[in-house]
């Protein structure tokens, strides 16, 4: 058998680490990823959620804008197009 070539015991060291590091850097990328894409969900249900109280208030009250500190509203009304 011939012999193999091979790496001094400092280079092999080093592509290991950068080895390693690059692999340990992709497993961070992908739990963020993982974690952005759950939170783009339970923003998507959220805004669902809101979509439905504000159409049962609109039901309700009709098309109205609500001081979100103090709960009064105002109906909105809607300007009358001038025609030239």
């Amino acid at each position: 058998m011939a012999n193999k070539a091979k790496l001094t015991e400092e280079e092999l060291k080093a592509v290991q680490t950068a080895v390693s590091n690059l692999n340990q850097a992709k497993t961070i990328l992908g739990d963020l990823t993982n974690q952005a894409y759950k939170a783009q969900l339970q923003v998507n249900s959220m805004e669902e959620a809101m979509g439905a109280a504000q159409k049962e208030l609109e039901d309700k009250y009709g098309s109205i804008t609500v001081d979100l500190t103090t709960g009064e509203y105002e109906e909105v009304v809607e300007e009358a197009e001038t025609v030239e």
